[in-house]
């Protein structure tokens, strides 16, 4: 069985490399996991109420999603599409320093994500001293993320996402 450690390095790690290695701006991904956040704690009892109805009209009905899917898609959803429209957005010098905030998406990943897992996981990760010593310091992750993903937000936003322009305009 693999062990509390190693499931929680490799959810802190996950987005952290999948930023890096899609070049993506990791303070929208950060926004998005915020996001999927807010959608999941709001609304995931309607969310999974409403798709097992539908299930239950549909030809689909033996492949009925589970809670944790639902309560997954609502919680990563945002993101996961946000990587994947953020593709190489950012270059050159910034993607070293785009690595801050995507290890605050690591970590605030984790924060989210543990507590919707199988139970079996959810409790191998929570009995870990890794594990306290994360949720000790949830405030901070969350507050230090948010201000390093608006601050970098405005940065990208101010440059015009790192991308070079194709046409200059002469004057």
């Amino acid at each position: 069985m693999v062990s509390g450690n190693i499931w929680l390095a490799a959810i802190v790690i996950a987005p952290v490399v999948a930023i890096f290695l899609l070049n993506a701006n990791a303070a929208l991904v950060f926004l998005s996991l915020c996001l999927g956040y807010v959608l999941y704690s709001f609304d995931s009892h309607n969310a999974a109420s409403a798709i097992h109805s539908l299930h239950q009209y549909s030809y689909t009905a033996h492949l009925k999603p589970s809670s944790i899917a639902i309560n997954l898609f609502l919680l990563l959803g945002p993101a996961v599409i946000t990587l994947i429209t953020q593709i190489r957005t950012v270059h050159g010098s910034r993607r070293l320093l785009n690595l801050i905030p995507a290890l605050f998406c690591g970590l605030f990943a984790a924060l989210i994500v543990v507590p919707v897992l199988p139970a079996s996981i959810a409790t191998s990760i929570g009995n870990t001293t890794d594990w306290a010593k994360l949720t000790h310091y949830e405030g901070e992750i969350v507050g230090i993320g948010a201000a390093v993903a608006i601050v970098f937000f405005w940065m990208s936003a101010r440059h015009g996402g790192g991308r070079k322009n194709a046409h200059k305009i002469k004057g």
